[in-house]
Order: C-alpha cells, then sequence, then structure tokens
C-alpha cells in the first residue's frame, strides 16, 4: 500500500468508516490510477498534433501545397464547366479604310478636294459610299470635325422638301438657312447653295465586317 493510499485508509478510518481497509483502499486507489492515466493520455493526446507539425514541417508545407492545388483545380474545372454552358456569342469586328472616321457603325470621310454637289456625289460613289446622310447623334460629330471648311451634304430641296439621298425626308432639329437646293454643313447649322458650286465634301457608309 502506498503512502497516498495510507493516508486516505488513516483518515476514513478515523471518521468511522464501515468499509473494510482493504476494500476502501483498493477501491479508490484504483479510481485513482485511472483518473490520472486518463489524464496523461488526454495531455498527450492533445501534444501530439504539435510536436508532429513541429517535427514535420516539410510534409506540412507539402499538405498546404497540395490542397491549394486542389482548390484551384477545382476553381479551374467550375469555370470551364459554366463556360461549357453559356451558347458563343458571335462577334463581328468592324472598321473604317484608312482616313475615315467611324461612328455608332457609320464611316465619314471628309474630303480635302472641291467639286460640285453633283460631283461629289459621283465621287462618294467611287469610294462605296454617298453624299453624307446624317442620323441626329452623328451631327455633333461632323460640327466638331469640320473646322472652319463648309462640306456638302446628301441633303438636297425637291419641291418643297428636303430629302436626303436615301428618299427620306429631313426631320432633324438642325436649322436649314435658305432657300436653295442643295445643303451643305456650315459652322453649327445647315445652308443651302447652288448645286453648282464648288466646296468639300463628306461621304458616308455603312463600317464593313472584317
Amino acid at each position: 500500500m502506498t503512502r497516498e493510499q495510507g493516508a486516505v485508509c488513516s483518515r476514513e478510518r478515523d471518521v468511522g468508516s464501515d468499509l473494510e481497509e482493504s476494500e476502501f483502499c483498493s477501491t479508490h486507489g484504483v479510481v485513482k490510477e485511472a483518473l490520472e492515466n486518463r489524464a496523461a493520455t488526454g495531455n498527450a493526446l492533445r501534444r501530439f498534433p504539435g510536436k508532429w507539425f513541429s517535427s514535420h514541417p516539410v510534409l506540412v508545407v507539402l499538405l498546404i501545397l497540395l490542397l491549394l492545388v486542389l482548390v484551384l483545380a477545382l476553381g479551374v474545372a467550375l469555370a470551364v464547366q459554366s463556360a461549357a454552358q453559356l451558347p458563343p456569342t458571335p462577334s463581328t469586328p468592324q472598321c473604317c479604310p484608312h482616313g475615315w472616321v467611324g461612328y455608332n457603325g457609320v464611316c465619314y470621310y471628309l474630303s480635302r478636294d472641291y467639286s460640285t454637289w453633283e460631283q461629289g456625289q459621283e465621287r462618294c460613289s467611287e469610294l462605296g459610299a454617298s453624299l453624307a446622310i446624317l442620323k441626329d447623334e452623328a451631327m455633333d460629330l461632323l460640327f466638331r470635325l469640320r473646322g472652319n471648311v463648309d462640306y456638302w451634304l446628301g441633303l438636297r430641296r425637291r419641291g418643297e422638301r428636303l430629302h436626303w439621298g436615301d428618299g427620306s425626308s429631313y426631320s432633324s432639329w438642325v436649322p436649314v438657312l435658305g432657300n436653295s437646293e442643295c445643303v451643305y454643313l456650315a459652322d453649327d447649322k445647315f445652308r443651302t447653295m447652288s448645286c453648282s458650286n464648288e466646296r468639300p465634301y463628306v461621304c458616308s457608309k455603312a463600317q464593313a465586317a472584317l
């Protein structure tokens, strides 16, 4: 019997316990040993991961790298799967010839040579275009590009009304000043003049697909 067991037995005898000394000491000794063994096992288990990681640093690094590779592979697989589910979107790049200005799907050419309105129409036709037919959103662009030069446009008076070269009626917010037949681009408005006068011209055509 150990010293601790003897001390426990002595205390129990002093208080008049009914247990026999051998039964009491045997029972409490087993319980105490079991509790000590359990505490020692728990401490060992708690210390095990820390000791293992500290004693195997290379394996820890390899495990972390492996996890990162798995996460990246999963992300790539999900991205490929989602991309495969989307229908392909065809894209048709468009461009304008050299020296032309593209805007909203239309190419514009501001000439440097002078011609009558009819000659300007012919020269634009040789370039696969026509004298400029302008939409409202393109008029501000042409006003900025013109500088101090006045250009023939594809707008002409036919009877009492103005019509573009494609036959559509003129219905813009930009005023047209004068009562002559052919229209040209002036400072911030349109003006009319005899079609036989010579001045630069603006051609327009749809942007071509590459």
